[in-house]
């Protein structure tokens, strides 16, 4: 992959992490058809505020799309709560919190892909993250889902005992699975 195109897949994710961020703190539209509104008002601030020089339409419509999977297919639903958006914590920020009454608390970290070095690539992260959430969290922590909105079958959940596994495979697969 030239860095070229890798300068421009980092651009990407942050603009889709941008949009959904704003799209968490201002409330998301429960209907489908005015929360694709809502990603497209949200995308033209974003790129209006941060603009693209290297391919700024397809940069655009791939954050679009990526921001907009996260919300139509791991976006939690209720009664889970968005405990944190971009929430820093030491050296790391995670990237949604959520958490679930009587059930725990879960760390999503959105990526556009799972990529050609599979989970390795961002195992370090991961790992920080179980790290944190076990610290924090304790016996309520649920674990890091880790949310390929380019490939979301291939995404995974983590526990905190450190396993991992496809979320249509993991033990909370009905309440955490790509829908």
């Amino acid at each position: 992959m030239s860095s070229q195109h890798q300068i421009h897949q980092m651009t990407v994710g942050d603009r889709a992490h941008r949009i959904v961020t704003n799209i968490l703190n201002e409330g998301v539209e429960q209907e489908r058809r005015t929360r694709t509104l809502q990603v497209s008002r949200h995308a033209r601030t974003v790129f209006r505020d941060h603009p693209v020089s290297y391919r700024p339409r397809e940069a655009l419509f791939d954050a679009v799309t990526a921001a907009g999977v996260y919300l139509h297919r791991f976006l939690l639903p209720t009664p889970w709560k968005v405990n944190g958006v971009e929430v820093q914590s030491g050296r790391s920020r995670l990237d949604i919190v959520y958490n679930k009454i009587g059930t725990g608390f879960l760390i999503d970290e959105m990526k556009l892909g799972i990529g050609r070095y599979g989970e390795s690539a961002v195992r370090e992260q991961v790992d920080r993250y179980l790290e944190l959430g076990q610290d924090t969290w304790g016996l309520s922590f649920l674990g890091v889902r880790l949310c390929a909105v380019h490939e979301p079958r291939q995404s995974r959940h983590h526990s905190p005992d450190g396993t991992s596994q496809l979320l249509t495979k993991s033990a909370l697969a009905e309440e955490l699975c790509v829908r």
